[in-house]
């Protein structure tokens, strides 16, 4: 492990902190820590620790795959290596992602075909919420561990710098700030019914899988379909690691994490937006508080860089805002939700417009039959 000290060093931000710092310390950490996540990987010892509580069980998931928490994959590879020499014909990459993959509840067929290109456990399982075509694109260098207590606004001017050295901090935050400037962002979900825009979930059988992202619009039937999405205790968490991962992307990158929630902002802006979702049942609420689902979702994009241009869902909200442009349809939508609410509005119109006809009619009949009598 002390040929690896070097190229490991170089994975973290520096710099790193005092203990660290001493080369002995340092392959100790490497040791120790990869030591755990590989033997908690493959013989998947998270039942044991489950026997001191479950949420000792539940802390240890979610820290594995904590940014800050990440140790780089060659430093797991070669801990395996070093503990099976001969793992089959599957390769010691295949083996050890698959069971990492299993371990997390992701599909191993997800895994991706360039294996140099997996920095560490969370980027392995990112992979997954990707669509094929994506997982096989190889990603620039960046610093794929960093230490705890990072900002995501540190975050961010780290990996603007990283890949556009050249540039000022003044420059990357200008061009930051245009970039934000220019979205155009979506009515919210009680605007969007107000407009005629009929908001349905989609039920998936797994949460947080690439299935949550898919989201569609139907212009014909003006139907908004969203996958149900489970907000509970770690949902702020996962979001959270997620999208500070996705600062380290390039522009031309697909954030999925960080469009997706951008998109969910768009629709809520108040605690009624939280209800109607969630009696739509795009949101199951287990917080019990649709205000601190307003609320998280209203804090998650604090300090977040995206890029407009690339947005995941633009096509989605250029169609919705293009609806939602033409007072008709908001016309339409308010006479449906004021007087036709109910099966029985269409009958009482009709009844009141056949009324209204027959009065017209005995008016005309008695007007002309007043003149026929002058005649």
């Amino acid at each position: 492990m002390k040929q690896l000290e070097g190229k490991t060093r170089k994975c973290y931000e520096q710099p790193l902190p005092r203990d660290l710092e001493d080369d002995g310390n340092f392959v100790d950490m490497m040791v120790y820590d990869g030591c755990f996540v590989v033997q908690l990987i493959l013989k998947d010892h998270q039942y044991d620790f489950s026997k001191m509580g479950r949420h000792i069980s539940d802390e240890i998931f979610q820290d594995l795959l904590l940014l800050e928490n990440q140790l780089p994959f060659f430093v797991l590879l070669k801990l395996y290596s070093m503990i099976n020499p001969n793992p089959g014909p599957t390769g010691h990459f295949n083996f050890l992602a698959t069971s990492a993959l299993k371990f997390f509840g992701k599909d191993s067929r997800s895994l991706p075909k360039n294996t140099t290109s997996t920095r560490h456990l969370l980027h392995l399982v990112h992979t997954t919420f990707q669509p094929s075509e994506i997982q096989a694109k190889v990603v620039k260098k960046v610093p794929c561990c960093v230490p705890k207590n990072t900002s995501i606004k540190h975050l961010r001017r780290l990996v603007r710098t990283t890949f556009h050295p050249s540039e000022t901090q003044a420059e990357v935050e200008k061009k930051e700030e245009k970039l934000q400037s220019s979205w155009n962002s979506m009515p919210s979900a009680t605007e969007l019914e107000d407009a005629g825009i009929h908001l349905l979930s989609v039920p998936i059988q797994k949460q947080w899988t690439k299935c949550m992202f898919g989201i569609t619009f139907d212009h014909g039937t003006k139907e908004l379909k969203i996958p149900t999405l489970q907000v509970d205790d770690f949902t702020e968490l996962l979001f959270r690691n997620y999208m500070a991962y996705e600062q380290f992307f390039t522009w031309e990158e697909p954030t999925y994490f960080v469009d997706y929630v951008l998109f969910i902002d768009d629709l809520i802006n108040t605690s009624k937006d939280v209800e109607l979702l969630r009696k739509n049942g795009i949101i199951h609420n287990l917080l019990g508080n649709d205000e601190a689902v307003t609320q998280m979702f209203n804090k998650l994009c604090d300090f977040i860089s995206f890029n407009d241009k690339g947005f995941y869902y633009k096509d989605i909200a250029s169609q919705v805002n293009e609806h939602c442009k033409r007072k008709r349809n908001i016309w339409k939508a308010k006479l449906k939700k004021d007087y036709f609410n109910t099966p029985w509005s269409p009958i009482s119109f009709l009844a009141a417009l056949v009324l209204l006809l027959l009065t017209m009619l005995q008016t005309i009949f008695s007007v002309l039959s007043y003149y026929h009598q002058r005649q």
